[in-house]
């Protein structure tokens, strides 16, 4: 299938300059809004400079905060817009204009790409699991019918072990897969984020190809943006010849398969992907997962599901002061649960959160490391160990063997683990 996501933005762009009748609705609603210098202007008046931008391109203060603080939490997808425009994309393709016209020099990686010294994805990988299942994890395979594919995304890969107990658990599930590794293939998300539509159109494309050629009719995504691209923005552009699950969605339709022991008396609080919960692609499968483990007891915060709040990572990048409200206001509600653990899906909020655990006294845990347990596989977040050392050296040290065995030199190891654990946030 031929997809062009430029095609499908610069419709998106076209539309809103024809319908946008400048009414701040999205603006009054996106949560980032009133954490950034945009809190005491008025929506409407937002929203009229981010149109004239778009119409004349001359760079404005308020179009950038507007634009680049964006978490791509997805709130503003579906029906936010009294005329149904899509409020996301008019943020990326802001982003796409101010980098294409020389505006700003945002950052840019591309996790697909084993020379991009910026993605480390794969450099923390590589330390802090063994060659053979570092192998395993970045190894495409293809049976000869295989009834459906696994897709992990790229970002968990900064947490290995999350994919291998993901393989494990397919496995035991139905092991008649096929596996498309994610830092060899990218759905374009941080293409996308960072403004570069061109790269990202071509990322989508290929991602979609690769699927196609397996044959089968359903994809399961484990990372919860992958889903959501797929779900909420690329299903607007064409439609595909497979159906999309995430995969919580789909070890809960087969949980009853699945001989699950009793784990040691546990609470539990769920921090759910803010965008699966925003536009409604899966608001039940983390939570049917948790409530069919034996000895976990599931406390939910009072803002989940559909008034689930994010943890506000998206907008680390760009606009860090604002993330940090958001992550202290979601941490205190968990806290306020006085549960043992706090169950995350997304590997980027548990990557934000596994750098709080001291100050709000909770255990960061994914919720498919919770399954893993309960099945008998038990793996060392060493990200989170890594975190809670937070000293390069001592990292380095802890990794031992494993970095020794690395195809990446040492002085990439070095800046990778500086760059990530030298930090409270990712």
């Amino acid at each position: 299938m031929n997809i062009s996501m430029i095609d499908y933005y610069m419709s998106q762009k076209k539309t809103f300059l024809e319908q946008c009748k400048e009414c701040g609705v999205c603006a009054k609603k996106c949560p980032i809004v009133k954490n950034t210098a945009l809190k005491d202007e008025s929506p409407k008046s937002i929203q009229k400079k981010v149109k004239r931008f778009l119409q004349d391109g001359a760079a404005d203060d308020t179009v950038f905060t507007r634009a680049f603080s964006c978490m791509e939490c997805f709130k503003c997808v579906g029906d936010c817009c009294p005329e149904g425009l899509n409020p996301l994309a008019i943020s990326e393709i802001v982003r796409w204009e101010y980098r294409k016209n020389g505006l700003v020099d945002a950052p840019s990686t591309d996790p697909s790409d084993p020379s991009d010294p910026d993605a480390t994805q794969r450099v923390l990988a590589s330390i802090q699991i063994e060659p053979s299942d570092y192998h395993r994890i970045l190894t495409e395979t293809a049976p000869e019918q295989p009834e459906y594919v696994f897709f992990p995304g790229c970002n968990v890969y900064n947490q290995p072990e999350k994919v291998l107990d993901a393989l494990d658990i397919l496995d035991k599930i139905n092991p008649a897969y096929g596996f498309i590794p994610g830092l060899d293939n990218c759905c374009g998300d941080i293409h996308y984020f960072s403004g570069e539509l061109e790269k990202a159109s071509r990322a989508t494309g290929a991602l979609v190809e690769k699927i196609e050629s397996y044959g089968c009719p359903k994809v399961v995504f484990w990372c919860p943006t992958c889903h959501c691209r797929f779900g909420a923005i690329f299903g607007e552009a064409c439609e595909f010849p497979f159906q999309i699950q995430s995969f919580a969605q789909f070890v809960a339709e087969n949980i009853g398969s699945l001989p699950l022991k009793t784990l040691p008396a546990k609470t539990v609080t769920l921090h759910e992907a803010c965008k699966s919960a925003f536009t409604g692609l899966d608001l039940t499968g983390p939570r049917d997962i948790l409530n069919a483990i034996p000895g976990i007891e599931l406390k939910e915060m009072e803002r989940h599901g559909k008034k689930a709040v994010c943890c506000g990572s998206g907008a680390v990048a760009f606009f860090p002061e604002s993330f940090q409200p958001k992550l202290e206001d979601r941490l205190a509600e968990a806290a306020e649960t006085n549960t043992d653990i706090l169950a995350d899906v997304c590997h980027f909020c548990h990557q934000v959160f596994v750098f709080e655990e001291g100050r709000f006294g909770l255990d960061s845990v994914n919720y498919v490391s919770l399954l893993a347990e309960a099945l008998g596989i038990v793996r060392e977040d060493k990200f989170k160990t890594f975190a809670r050392l937070a000293d390069p050296e001592k990292i380095l040290r802890q990794a031992g063997p494993y970095a020794d065995s690395s195809p990446f030199r040492k002085k990439t190891i070095e800046a990778a683990v500086k760059a990530t654990f030298s930090r409270s946030n990712p």
